[in-house]
């Protein structure tokens, strides 16, 4: 299992605050399943994504929040500027639940 990069800071700008909003997520609920606050640890797969003549990586987070809610998110880490952008992120859909929890052997 990989861990995301904890030394980097969050990035949020409306953008990204209104997209998750709509899927009832909130900032602060994403911080916490990056940084592995919640009950059970954050898996993390990490992920190549083409943009043109550019790759970046992108990490599929599977975790919870510090309440124990179970959240997937798709953040874009960016060394070079210490920060790390959320995607998108909503909540868990039970088919993923139970490979998480398969993962993690919980």
């Amino acid at each position: 299992m990989i861990k995301a990069d904890q030394r980097l800071e969050p990035d949020w700008d409306e953008d990204n605050v209104r997209h998750i909003d709509l899927h009832g997520i909130r900032p602060e609920q994403v911080e916490e399943v990056y940084y592995g606050e919640g009950p059970f640890p954050t898996f993390a797969l990490k992920n190549l994504k083409n943009r043109g003549n550019t790759i970046e990586y992108r990490y599929r987070l599977w975790g919870m929040d510090a309440s124990g809610f179970c959240i997937e998110a798709i953040v874009a880490p960016y060394p070079k500027y210490n920060l790390w952008r959320c995607v998108t992120a909503f909540p868990m859909s039970d088919s993923t639940k139970k490979v998480y929890f398969r993962r993690i052997k919980k």
